[in-house]
């Protein structure tokens, strides 16, 4: 039988400084700051095959609000490596992985992202996404839970815990991979004790 690997996206932004909480942002518009991805199995059990986080070079410093939150500092991102160069890096892996070409992210956004900031020319890999925040909110609909909320409270709801801190963009990655990995399962098998 074979074996399908899949690969889980997330992004951290830096934000503009239209938004309240940056006012001291250097951006007048959103920038990708950290990409993060896990290539995965679900089947005969969930297993990482590689987790990557990648620091992305803005050119100019963080706001506080965004250091706060999401951890990263000014020096990381000054170590950092361009957007093209994080999106080659992800297309390289789902090549060699051969992963299938429909990226899993918690919400609908951080393709968009990815789509906006990639010059379209250097686009080698699948535009299409799922968003396994509306495959939990479709569960959670037929199970009669509560559907809103962000990905460790809804992992919580189904029992699962989530590892690490959030706002890292491979942690948040590799949770949605196994949240997703226990969707997939409760669809296959059906019921709740599908993890």
């Amino acid at each position: 039988m074979k074996t399908f690997k899949h690969i889980a996206l997330d992004l951290e932004l830096e934000q503009p400084n239209t938004n309240p909480q940056t006012p001291d942002s250097k951006l007048t518009e959103e920038k990708i700051i950290q990409v993060g991805y896990v290539i995965y199995e679900i089947e005969p059990e969930f297993k990482v095959l590689k987790k990557v986080s990648s620091f992305v070079d803005i050119g100019v410093p963080l706001s506080e609000f965004i250091k706060k939150l999401t951890g990263i500092s000014d020096s990381d991102i000054l170590t950092g490596v361009s957007i093209e160069e994080a999106f080659r890096e992800l297309t390289m892996d789902a090549n060699a992985f051969e992963t299938i070409r429909v990226v899993k992210q918690w919400g609908g956004g951080d393709m968009d992202c990815l789509q906006r900031e990639v010059p379209e020319e250097k686009w080698e890999f699948g535009r299409s996404a799922c968003n396994i925040k509306h495959m939990y909110q479709v569960y959670a609909e037929a199970n009669g839970q509560n559907r809103s909320g962000g990905l460790k409270k809804s992992m919580k709801r189904c029992g699962l815990t989530f590892e690490g801190g959030a706002h890292d963009a491979a942690i948040d990655a590799f949770n949605t991979a196994k949240f997703h990995t226990f969707l997939h399962r409760v669809m296959k098998k059906g019921g709740y004790d599908a993890k």
